[in-house]
C-alpha cells in the first residue's frame, strides 16, 4: 500500500539549518531513545531536542520497538503485485531481533493495492496490532508474535495503539476515538466531537489520557471518556497534524504537521514539533516529511 501521500524519505532532512544525508545501514542502529520517524521506505531515530538523525531503525516503514528491544515494521517483500495497470505495492509485517537480525515475515499480504501499516507492540511483547487495507476494505487486526491468532478486531477502523497495561487498544473510527477491550472484544466511544483525524492515537504512560490528532492541533481526552482538551491556538499556522505521541515522562507530545509559509504563494513545510501536553512551548524540532511512530525512553 502506498505510504499515505508521503513524498519524501527520512534519508534527507533539514535539522537546525543543516542537511543530514543517509544514516546507518538499515537495522544497524539499535533503538535506545528518541523519536521514531517513518518516511517513504525507512524509519529513523531522531533526537527530540536537536532533531539530529541518530540512525536507521529496522528495514522498513512504521518501525516500532518492543520493551525488550525487538523491532516490528512494514515493507513489501514481493518485487511486484501484478495488476491491470502494472505493479502495485502491498506492505507486509516483519519482525526482527533488536540488532536487526533474524528478520521474519509475520503477516504476508498478497493483495495488489493493499497492505499493512502502523504496527504497535503489546507491553508484554506477545502481540502486535496493525492496520490493514485492501481495495474496498480496511480494519484493525491483532496477531501473536509467532504469527498465530491473526484476528480482526475492528472493521473499517483506523490504526490503534495498546494501553500501557495491555488490556485495551485505542483507535480512531468515523472521526472519534474509541477503545476496545481485548478480553470482551467490546468497543466504547471515548470522544464524540468528530474531530479525530485518521491517525493513530497514543496513551499517556500512566494510561489515564489519550492524545489524538485534530486538523490543526492535537487534543487530549481522559481514557475513561469525557470532554477533550484542545492544545490551544498557536501563533504558527499549522495543518494536517498527524500521529501525536507522548513523551516517556508524559509531560510533552511530539507530532508532525505542515506549517504555512509566510508567502501565500509558497507551499508549507512539513515539520516535527514538540509541545507540552497543554499545547504550550510549541517548538519545531526538524523539517521532515515523516510520521512519528513512538517516543522511546531516553533524552527529552
Amino acid at each position: 500500500m502506498a505510504k499515505r501521500g508521503m513524498a519524501a524519505t527520512v534519508g534527507a532532512m533539514v535539522v537546525l539549518g543543516q542537511v543530514l544525508l543517509g544514516g546507518a545501514p538499515a537495522g544497524a542502529a539499535e533503538a535506545s531513545g528518541g523519536l521514531l520517524a517513518s518516511g517513504y521506505d525507512t524509519t529513523q531515530r531522531l533526537d527530540p531536542v536537536t532533531g539530529q538523525a541518530l540512525g536507521v531503525v529496522g528495514a522498513g516503514q512504521d518501525a516500532t520497538v518492543s520493551r525488550s528491544g525487538r523491532l516490528a515494521y512494514v515493507r513489501d517483500v514481493d518485487p511486484c503485485h501484478p495488476d491491470v495497470e502494472g505493479c502495485f505495492g502491498a506492505n507486509d509485517l516483519l519482525v526482527t531481533a533488536r540488532d536487526g537480525t533474524r528478520e521474519r515475515v509475520l503477516v504476508h499480504n498478497t493483495n495488489a493495492q493493499g497492505g499493512v501499516s502502523w504496527p504497535d507492540w503489546s507491553p508484554d511483547g506477545r502481540w502486535i496490532t496493525y492496520y490493514w487495507g485492501t481495495p474496498g476494505e480496511r480494519g484493525l487486526n491483532i496477531v501473536n508474535v509467532d504469527g498465530t491468532g491473526n484476528d480482526q478486531l475492528v472493521q473499517v477502523g483506523g490504526p490503534g495503539t495498546f494501553s500501557p497495561d495491555g488490556r485495551s487498544i485505542a483507535y480512531v473510527k468515523d472521526g472519534d476515538v474509541a477503545v476496545i477491550d481485548l478480553e470482551t472484544r467490546e468497543s466504547r466511544a471515548v470522544t464524540a466531537d468528530g474531530l479525530a483525524q485518521f491517525s493513530p492515537p497514543d496513551w499517556s504512560p500512566d494510561g489515564r489520557t489519550i492524545v489524538y490528532a485534530g486538523q490543526s492541533e492535537f487534543l487530549t481526552v481522559p481514557a475513561a471518556g469525557g470532554p477533550s482538551t484542545h492544545a490551544g491556538i498557536w501563533p504558527n499556522a499549522l495543518s494536517d497534524v498527524f500521529a501525536p505521541v507522548f513523551a516517556p515522562n508524559g509531560r510533552k507530545v511530539a507530532f508532525t504537521a505542515t506549517e504555512a509559509s509566510s508567502d501565500p504563494d509558497l507551499p508549507g513545510t512539513r515539520r516535527v514539533f514538540t509541545a507540552r501536553v497543554d499545547g504550550s512551548r510549541l517548538r519545531a524540532v526538524a523539517d521532515l516529511d515523516a510520521e512519528l511512530t513512538d517516543w522511546l525512553r531516553g533524552r527529552g
